[in-house]
């Protein structure tokens, strides 16, 4: 009968979890979508007017120090806010020049991969893009392409920095290094982006290699100029500024430089890793007339064939692009994050990032709309992009007003209309589902809340998770608190620090000892707390009914620890004891702990208690050990054995057993003296020899260890 209900209840809370989960898994994300929405919360500003008018190009986290933002701009700056209205030029480009015909824009900032680890190559250093007019006297390595079609009038220039200290307000200008020049045609062609693969780490073969996006236009059918990626390793080796790895894809091919990594892109604007376990690039890029989002793993060369890999292109621009995986915004979360820009809002949309690299071809993805910032803090004329801080939650940069923003997940504030998007899939909603939303997720709660209360007062994990035992100490000074089934005391109460004791049924107090006046222990209180168990006894158990019978002890340090001795739900009966035995038991620990924290207000027993102490406990315990264990216990070591090979004598047949055994006993009685003491001794001896002979008839011990032990039980004898 309880094997048919355990597993009726087993399948019926099986049933109810999985339903739970589907419901979760389909309606929850619709759900909290359309009753959701998001709100900006400022982290940062600058309210020096020649920073703010310096038009910020990039932002970058300092990995050091959570509350750090370098910003570069077009003037040539380099900026520190490390809190609201705290902001510090860190260095001026421009000063750093002789002589220029015309000002120097600073275009990208990367942060080396190991640029917060001390003592690491590449601790604190950066590396910077900028542009500016062609130098014919530099001797850093230059790439270019020669045509005498066009002419080279700027470089774009890759520069290593190191902070002096570990506030990052100063820049050390003596550790200045140039890595690479490149020469361009004209200003709009620049460094985009640098970036180092943030998913590698120091043991992997291709750590620390830096990739340059150098955009480029359809009219540009040189290589270097069509829109390119270049791959190098920053790092100085020998007399070289920089390095080439040797399997960057066109390596061998004469007519393109071996720092390219991919050309063909025309306008690129951005690119990011979109998966941690892949080596493809996401890029971000504007070809023939459309924006494109292109999956690429190097090697590609798209001047005359159109990309392969699209997941994704619209009409309208893609002013920036990110991977979310951070914890701030759940339903974002390893999702691509696209701003966008319409005649009256700056939006953003996601994409689902479910790549198949191992495909020929993507199927291509639609955009869903995620928000519309409000334009009392982004109006539809500013200039904004999106990045991530060091925990990768999303930020949003107003480079007109000087401000940065974190984007935080709310339960108010303004609910999307339901719209469809020209160019992308938006979420459909209407005020009619938001009612039916709202009932779905009353029912997920109310069934989560129905097995949560399950699970809390299953009969089992109460039994598991309070105390299941108590022990005496053989001091009696003490007392042991067990687990169930542990044979170890977790923990131990001195009875000098024991408060009060209550006795609980079925969670209600029915007897309390304490220190207080009336609250000892006699013969008409147990009368009454048997009274009251005997009631309990006959009231019936149906399905689903517990039984509980539990001590509760305080101490003087506020701490309270529940033995739970006996426990019956329905017909299972958790515990061991019976029910009886659990009321004896009770009662005996009552007149004990009434002796010990209040005995001025204790009777005196007429009936001794029947606790045992630990020993005796043990002792009792190991009595009632099956034979094989019983013989396990006194059989001799490997040792005795041996000294009992060399000297004892064997004897083959049962009767001669007895007739030992009788005359040990006998023998035993002679050499004991007079008296109780004696009498009693040689009651034990007997029945220590009958157990041994009994053993031994049985086949538990063999002839060498019989004799081993009757030795050792005769000479424990003559020493007391």
């Amino acid at each position: 009968m309880n094997s048919k209900n355990n597993f009726f209840h087993w399948i019926q809370f099986t049933t109810y979890g999985v339903v739970m989960l589907a419901i979760v898994s389909f309606f929850l994300p619709v759900a909290i979508a359309a009753t959701n929405d998001y709100q900006l919360n400022q982290i940062a500003q600058s309210n020096n007017p020649s920073i703010t008018s310096s038009g910020w190009q990039q932002l970058v986290a300092n990995p050091s120090n959570q509350q750090q933002h370098f910003i570069i701009d077009t003037a040539g700056q380099m900026t520190l806010i490390d809190s609201m209205d705290n902001a510090h030029v860190i260095f001026n480009l421009n000063a750093t020049k002789k002589t220029t015909t015309e000002p120097i824009q600073l275009t990208a900032i990367a942060l080396h991969p190991n640029f917060s680890l001390r003592d690491q190559l590449g601790y604190n250093t950066f590396y910077t893009a900028h542009i500016e007019s062609l130098d014919q006297q530099s001797k850093v390595k230059r790439i270019q392409e020669r045509s005498s079609g066009f002419s080279l009038t700027h470089d774009a220039v890759i520069t290593q920095w190191k902070f002096t200290d570990a506030s990052y307000k100063k820049v050390d200008l003596t550790t200045k290094r140039e890595v690479l020049r490149i020469a361009v045609p004209d200003l709009s062609i620049k460094i985009q982006q640098m970036a180092f693969n943030p998913y590698k780490k120091a043991w992997n073969e291709d750590f620390g290699l830096l990739y340059i996006a150098l955009n480029g236009q359809e009219k540009w059918q040189k290589p270097l100029y069509s829109g390119v990626i270049l791959r190098i390793n920053p790092a100085k080796f020998g007399l070289r500024n920089f390095t080439v790895p040797s399997n960057n894809p066109f390596s061998n091919v004469d007519s393109i430089s071996n720092e390219l990594y991919l050309l063909g892109g025309q306008n690129i604007k951005q690119f990011i890793w979109p998966d941690k376990n892949k080596d493809a690039l996401l890029l971000s890029h504007y070809y023939q007339n459309k924006s494109v989002l292109t999956l690429t793993t190097g090697g590609d060369d798209w001047r005359n064939k159109a990309p392969s890999t699209v997941l994704y292109q619209t009409d309208s621009a893609i002013m920036d692009l990110l991977s979310y995986q951070g914890r701030s915004l759940p339903l974002l979360r390893n999702k691509l994050l696209l701003l966008k820009q319409t005649k009256q809002h700056w939006l953003i949309e996601s994409i689902s990032l479910n790549l198949a690299f191992n495909q020929g071809t993507l199927i291509e993805r639609e955009s869903q709309l995620v928000w519309r910032f409000p334009e009392q803090h982004v109006n539809a004329g500013s200039d904004i992009s999106i990045t991530t801080n060091v925990d990768d939650e999303l930020l949003l940069i107003n480079k007109t007003a000087g401000v940065v923003f974190q984007l935080f997940q709310e339960n108010n504030g303004e609910i999307l209309p339901a719209e469809k998007n020209t160019n992308a899939g938006t979420l459909q909603t209407d005020e009619g589902s938001t009612s039916y939303f709202l009932l779905i997720i009353f029912a997920i709660v109310a069934i989560g809340f129905f097995m949560f209360k399950r699970l809390q007062f299953s009969a089992k994990a109460v039994v598991r998770k309070q105390f299941a035992q108590l022990k005496l100490s053989d001091s009696q000074q003490q007392v042991a608190l067990y687990h169930r089934h542990q044979n170890t005391a977790d923990t131990i109460i001195n009875f000098s620090d024991l408060v009060s004791c209550e006795v609980l049924l079925n969670n209600h107090s029915i007897s309390t000892i304490n220190h207080t006046a009336g609250h000892g222990f006699d013969d008409d209180k147990e009368q009454g707390l048997r009274a009251l168990f005997a009631k309990e006894k006959i009231t019936k158990m149906v399905d689903g009914k517990a039984r509980q019978i539990s001590l509760l002890l305080c101490d003087s340090h506020d701490k309270s620890y529940t033995v739970c001795l006996y426990m019956r739900k329905g017909s299972d009966r958790i515990t061991k004891k019976t029910y009886t035995v659990v009321i004896d038991d009770v009662v005996d620990w009552c007149w004990l702990i009434a002796e010990k924290i209040n005995s001025k207000e204790t009777a005196t027993r007429p009936i001794k208690p029947t606790i045992e102490t630990q020993a005796a406990s043990e002792q009792k315990a190991q009595q009632q050990m099956p034979l094989h264990d019983q013989a396990a216990a006194i059989r001799p070591t490997k040792a005795e054995r041996v000294i009992l090979s060399d000297n004892s004598v064997s004897t083959d047949n049962t009767s001669k057993n007895n007739t030992s055994a009788a005359k040990a006993s006998e023998a035993v009685n002679k050499t004991s003296g007079e008296g109780h003491h004696n009498s009693t001794i040689n009651t034990e001896l007997v029945n220590a020899l009958e157990k041994l002979v009994n053993l031994k008839q049985q086949g538990f011990l063999t002839q060498d260890e019989f004799a081993k032990a009757k030795e050792k039980l005769l000479q424990s004898l003559l020493n007391e």
